[in-house]
């Protein structure tokens, strides 16, 4: 996928956290449908994620995919940790991240960079977060495999992405990958179990996973709620991003595409 292509399709979700004043854009993670705001869910789908990652003073943290920073400024809020870096492909993301950062002393720090090849030395990182992200890449197996060159040895990889037991049905929404728009996500959808020997082939150890797309379907459902009140002419900008949101809805709440977070270490040898 062409940082191109994958600026134009995030391009509307940029659009729609300026208009409703988001840090973050993510599924979400919500137990129930009866309210709270699209930006506290988008939290607590982070924390779930993060789960006890063992973060401390002198962590260093990549957040790998960070979009605009919401996550990266999250986790460096909470825990405080020595280093905090935001990694994404798409400059206009971290461009957004780094304007919001303007005059503050202390943060994390942004880049640009390719997941495929993690521009940081090996053994370095203790805990490597990545949310909503790895479904762009082409060579997942890659991924791994730089992840678990980054980290130290007993550092955590955080990793929650989406997945489907039906990838023929989603192999024929590719054809819309042709049209370069804002709905060509170019995803490369695995099913759980690849993830799974994936792990192992990289040496992961696998702690644990949690399968969570009723949440997120929940989550969406009141986010949708919350930016919905705009209404159409509010929504001017963003509205494909709206009908492309609500589509994702149904398809967790009737599991046609999973949402699995996995917490994995690289063994101490």
């Amino acid at each position: 996928m062409s940082k191109q292509s994958l600026e134009r399709f995030y391009e509307p979700n940029l659009r729609l956290t300026e208009a409703h004043g988001l840090i973050g854009y993510n599924a979400g993670y919500a137990e129930s449908r009866d309210g709270g705001s699209f930006d506290e869910h988008q939290r607590e789908l982070v924390w779930q994620l993060l789960g006890d990652a063992p973060i401390g003073p002198d962590s260093t943290v990549v957040d790998i995919g960070c979009g605009i920073g919401g996550p990266s400024t999250w986790i460096f809020e909470r825990y405080s940790p020595k280093n905090v870096i935001g990694l994404d492909y798409c400059f206009p993301s971290v461009r957004a991240a780094r304007k919001r950062q303007n005059g503050h002393a202390r943060g994390p720090n942004f880049l640009r960079g390719d997941a495929h090849r993690i521009p940081i030395p090996s053994d370095t990182v203790d805990v490597i977060f990545n949310l909503e992200s790895a479904l762009h890449y082409a060579d997942k197996h890659r991924f791994l495999s730089e992840c678990y060159r980054v980290l130290k040895p007993g550092g955590m990889l955080c990793l929650g992405d989406v997945t489907t037991e039906h990838r023929r049905f989603f192999a024929a929404a590719q054809m819309l990958n042709f049209a370069n728009t804002q709905f060509s996500t170019h995803a490369t959808l695995w099913r759980t179990s690849d993830y799974l020997d994936a792990f192992e082939k990289t040496g992961f150890e696998l702690l644990r996973h949690e399968m969570v797309s009723q949440q997120a379907s929940n989550s969406l459902k009141n986010g949708l709620r919350d930016v919905g009140r705009v209404g159409w002419r509010g929504a001017k900008g963003y509205r494909g991003r709206y009908l492309y949101l609500w589509f994702m809805e149904v398809l967790f709440r009737r599991e046609w595409l999973i949402y699995d977070l996995f917490g994995l270490r690289k063994p101490i040898a």
